[in-house]
């Protein structure tokens, strides 16, 4: 998982003394914080967009599923986390996709990524609807805990608003199969990648 990295940064103010206190050198800074700044980091909502983003940040999760080592069990995990792209993407809630990824999973950091990006600047994603439907799956020869996912996955149109003051934009309707690979680690299943097909 990744780790914020805090920097901390110091500001050293160097003084003359002087003889006596007529002879005092007075220090004038050459730069000034504009005034503005405070006010324009935080944009004002309209009221239409103040009740989309509350709705957007009540989204409920997808309901939970009983971790099973079957094939069955693999594709009732896979519809599960992909179900939880939205929710993560409306809310900022990264907890349950974050708890699945395996460190490693490219296409997992990477909707990870796009999701903090877009609520650290203030935006959020209008919940849509997703049909997921598995159509196959297998096992790694290699590995009898490794299982591969295909599933035809439908999203519907939806809002998604950048924040910082940018304007929103449509995403449109999409289809497409999409290939999970699982991973059964003791006592649930991980997502060690995903890709289109």
């Amino acid at each position: 998982m990744r780790r914020a990295t805090a920097l901390a940064i110091c500001l050293t103010v160097l003084g003359a003394g002087c003889a006596n206190a007529t002879n005092r050198t007075t220090y004038t800074p050459t730069w000034t914080p504009p005034a503005t700044a405070s006010a324009s980091a935080t944009p004002t909502l309209s009221p239409e967009d103040t009740a989309a983003k509350a709705t957007a940040l009540a989204m409920e999760p997808p309901e939970a599923y009983t971790p099973e080592f079957t094939p069955e069990g693999a594709a009732t995990a896979a519809t599960y986390f992909l179900n939880l792209f939205p929710y993560m993407y409306a809310t900022g809630d990264l907890d349950a996709w974050q708890n699945m990824s395996d460190d490693n999973c490219e296409f997992c950091n990477n909707a990870l990524n796009d999701a903090t990006t877009l609520h650290e600047a203030g935006g959020w994603a209008d919940p849509w609807e997703q049909e997921i439907t598995p159509l196959d799956g297998w096992v790694d020869d290699a590995d009898p805990n490794r299982y591969v996912i295909r599933a035809n996955v439908v999203s519907q149109a939806h809002t998604e608003h950048p924040g910082a003051s940018a304007p929103s934009r449509q995403v449109e309707k999409s289809e497409g199969v999409l290939l999970i690979q699982m991973y059964w680690d003791t006592d649930d299943w991980t997502v060690e990648a995903g890709e289109s097909e």
